[in-house]
């Protein structure tokens, strides 16, 4: 996995974990704290998702954790096989070691407003 699921603000060139978003702008981690910038002030706003197979099953990863990723997965078979946590309707959670995922596909698009409407 080269990059954690979740969202990027691409800051003069160089992209940069979201810590928190609003419509109109978002919040990073810098060397004093949390840092404002404007969605208009972006170069890009970038969603990322990784998806994943686990125990021969389908997962998308929801973030990593020491040597494990946090998923979500709507396979009942797994589930109940594994004891996950979770339902028919809102699908089932856990945590599987990083080293036992395969076919690991990560996507990256562009959120940022004026990407969209071009």
């Amino acid at each position: 996995m080269t990059k954690e699921p979740g969202r990027y603000a691409v800051i003069d060139g160089v992209e940069v974990r979201v810590a928190a978003a609003a419509q109109d702008y978002v919040l990073v981690d810098g060397p004093d704290g949390r840092v404002r910038h404007e969605i208009d002030d972006l170069d890009d706003l970038l969603s990322v998702k990784v998806h994943a197979r686990w125990k021969g099953a389908d997962i998308a990863i929801g973030g990593v954790t020491g040597g494990g990723a946090r998923f979500y997965t709507w396979d009942q078979d797994l589930a109940e096989r594994e004891g996950l946590v979770g339902d028919v309707r809102d699908g089932w959670g856990g945590i599987a070691p990083l080293s036992e995922l395969t076919d690991v596909t990560e996507s990256v698009s562009s959120i940022h407003p004026r990407r969209r409407e071009t």
